[in-house]
């Protein structure tokens, strides 16, 4: 994944390079903008989050867990209301059961369960953008003119890792540890995962252009999944732990029965996978979101800046 992102930031430096070129105005394809982001992501998913049920957005964000992020991206402007985007991003996420408030059933569950994870992320995506003021005719240098709202959608590929961290210190990577049972024949229902996936994204943002060229702004964007195991916890059972050693090695088998469970449940002397007592949720899938502050520049022919209906380039 870090080869494609190398892949997108290489030819998306040259053109930077490049911009002291003039461009044909006959083209399209110039009315290039390119950009960097920075800003905090914030994970939605089984560990951790706010006080009450596991919801979605704002409600369930754990502000001890947030992490940072930071992207490139570039966009082409073939109409003036409308953008295509190929961007890249990388950044953490994390979780932690002991940040749950333990107030209420949920939360107290929760706070006992006493799981934990962090994660890189690496994304490479396309999306449209849509600049719903670029319709309404404005005064040229006005404040409608250089303020620019827009909403975002697209899709692309995610590459995430789960780890957590073991009684050495160290952070020991999840998914070949298989903690849910996944790929085992004991149990049929836990299947293996793959950390590089395809995702859709949406969201919001405006900008504000400080020149004829220059612009700061702000987004939130929101990351729909496919997968429950960003956070590898996800099952709504235990497994017997002695299924580890018949699938891993003895040092993985040794390392998986430590981090399986970490509960502070009273068990009544059972052991976890003889109760019914749940590790995670697997009717919703997880989430992720980043709120980034923005700084572009357009790199075609300046006194083309306007991007006014009924104007063009």
């Amino acid at each position: 994944m870090n080869k494609l992102l190398f892949s997108l930031f290489i030819p998306l430096g040259f053109i930077y390079a490049g911009k002291a070129y003039s461009q044909p105005k006959a083209s399209w394809l110039n009315k290039l903008e390119l950009g960097m982001s920075v800003g905090p992501q914030f994970f939605l998913g089984d560990l951790g989050g706010g006080l009450g049920p596991g919801s979605k957005l704002l409600k369930d964000i754990d502000m001890e867990e947030t992490r940072p992020s930071m992207g490139l991206y570039l966009n082409i402007h073939p109409l003036d209301w409308f953008s295509l985007r190929m961007g890249a991003q990388v950044g953490t996420i994390s979780a932690n059961d002991v940040h749950s408030p333990g107030i209420s059933s949920n939360d107290i569950f929760r706070l006992n369960r006493n799981l934990h994870f962090r994660s890189g992320t690496q994304e490479l995506y396309l999306a449209t953008a849509f600049y719903p003021l670029q319709l309404i005719p404005s005064k040229a240098g006005s404040l409608l003119d250089n303020m620019l709202p827009y909403v975002v959608a697209g899709g692309g590929l995610f590459h995430f890792n789960p780890k957590a961290q073991d009684i050495d210190g160290s952070w020991v990577a999840l998914q070949p540890l298989r903690l849910e049972g996944q790929g085992f024949a004991e149990y049929p229902q836990s299947r293996p995962y793959k950390l590089t996936q395809f995702y859709l994204n949406g969201g919001m943002g405006i900008k504000y252009y400080i020149n004829a060229s220059l612009y700061i702004g702000t987004e939130i964007l929101y990351r729909k999944l496919f997968t429950d195991q960003v956070d590898n916890v996800s099952a709504s059972s235990y497994i017997d732990p002695a299924t580890f050693d018949t699938y891993l090695s003895a040092a993985d088998a040794v390392r998986a029965k430590r981090l399986y469970y970490q509960g502070k449940f009273d068990l009544g002397g059972q052991a976890p996978h003889q109760t019914t007592l749940p590790r995670g949720n697997p009717q919703q899938a997880d989430a992720f979101f980043s709120q980034t502050i923005h700084i572009g520049k357009r790199l075609f022919n300046q006194q083309d800046r306007r991007l006014k209906c009924p104007i063009s380039y």
